[in-house]
């Protein structure tokens, strides 16, 4: 029988609740799916709930309910809750927004690992694992690389190598064939929340049945040319999982647009900036400096090309990101006191009427 435990539910969210008002007439509950017009909570019992109206007023687009928050809900009758309130977040799966609104994404929240599945057929790319590595481990999420569709590699030690800069654990597998799938055991522990990650086609929703023992999430044959097909599942979902712990499938992330700044890249290029503090000069370009620290570790291969490049590129990335945020800042700043000032402009004008029609009278 499912608990509040089983979702997650610890000491710290007990002494989080109880310094929360309102609380008489609500309860805690986890979102456990997010079908866009409404959501399923469990309490431990799945109800469908849905957003208060005021909790809707008051929540900017990111700090909606996602799949794996904890929520304040009232029960309305046996089957029904209303979401009133968002409890605090420990991390979030990030993206940046893909389009021309500027803003992140979440994905999940409240995640303790993430299993980035990397097919190695057509679809292999370790930039975009790379991409997975700095935005999960920005948000102190640990990160698993399942290399799935071992079945269909020929130079699996090949692929390996190309990701041994990115400082994650990684397990090669096959959903659809290996009978034992044990590996992953030691990552799904009772209590904690694993989100699989990925591209479609990768074989999420395939490795999301098989450890859940049962056809739960639909899985649809992709083109062998290119390892190419429409999503699969269309709807984030959590499950718990029969040895304990919960798994979230998510739909598949065509591209991964980069969501933080400079700061964040430490966590993932320590070694690169490790170096790069060795320059004689703050400032360096690592062009035509001299004692710079850069130039001889690629040119005696103390540093990788390839991993100094992908930085100098996530660097410009967040640096963009950055300026484009202030941009927009500044305008809405300038918005506001443009607005104010037509506000004291109209109630200057108001007072005046008022002046002059009790001199009138």
């Amino acid at each position: 029988m499912n608990t509040l435990q089983t979702y997650g539910w610890d000491e710290v969210r007990t002494t989080e609740w109880a310094s929360l008002a309102d609380t008489a007439t609500r309860i805690p509950a986890r979102v456990v799916a997010d079908f866009g017009s409404h959501y399923s909570v469990a309490t431990p019992e799945l109800l469908r709930a849905q957003l208060s109206g005021v909790a809707a007023h008051k929540l900017e687009a990111t700090n909606m309910p996602k799949i794996g928050d904890w929520v304040a809900v009232e029960v309305t009758d046996g089957h029904t809750a209303i979401i009133h309130d968002v409890l605090s977040r420990t991390n979030e799966i990030i993206r940046g927004h893909v389009g021309r609104q500027l803003d992140k994404q979440v994905i999940a929240a409240n995640i303790d690992t993430a299993f980035v599945v990397q097919p190695l057929d057509h679809d292999f790319s370790p930039e975009r694992l790379q991409r997975y590595v700095f935005q999960l481990t920005s948000q102190s999420v640990d990160v698993v690389i399942l290399l799935n569709k071992s079945d269909q590699c020929k130079n699996i030690e090949d692929k390996k190598e190309q990701l041994a800069s990115l400082n994650a654990k990684t397990v090669t597998m096959s959903a659809l064939h290996d009978e034992d799938l044990s590996a992953l055991n030691e990552f799904m522990t009772p209590g904690k929340t694993i989100v699989i990650l990925g591209s479609s086609g990768a074989g999420k929703s395939t490795l999301t049945n098989r450890l859940l023992g049962e056809q739960r999430q639909k899985t649809q044959v992709i083109r062998e040319r290119d390892s190419k097909g429409r999503h699969t599942t269309v709807h984030r979902e959590l499950f718990v999982l029969p040895s304990g712990g919960m798994i979230v499938d998510t739909p598949g992330i065509r591209e991964l647009q980069l969501w933080g700044n400079e700061r964040d890249l430490e966590a993932t290029f320590d070694d690169v900036l490790a170096v790069i503090r060795q320059c004689h000069y703050s400032n360096c370009n690592h062009e035509t400096e001299d004692r710079c620290a850069v130039k001889p570790g690629l040119k005696d291969g103390t540093l990788d090309k390839t991993r100094y490049a992908t930085y100098m590129n996530f660097k410009k990335e967040l640096q963009d990101l950055d300026t484009r945020r202030g941009f927009i800042e500044e305008r809405r700043t300038q918005q506001t006191k443009e607005a104010a000032k037509r506000h004291h402009k109209r109630s200057h004008r108001q007072s005046l009427e008022s002046e002059r029609i009790e001199l009138d009278s």
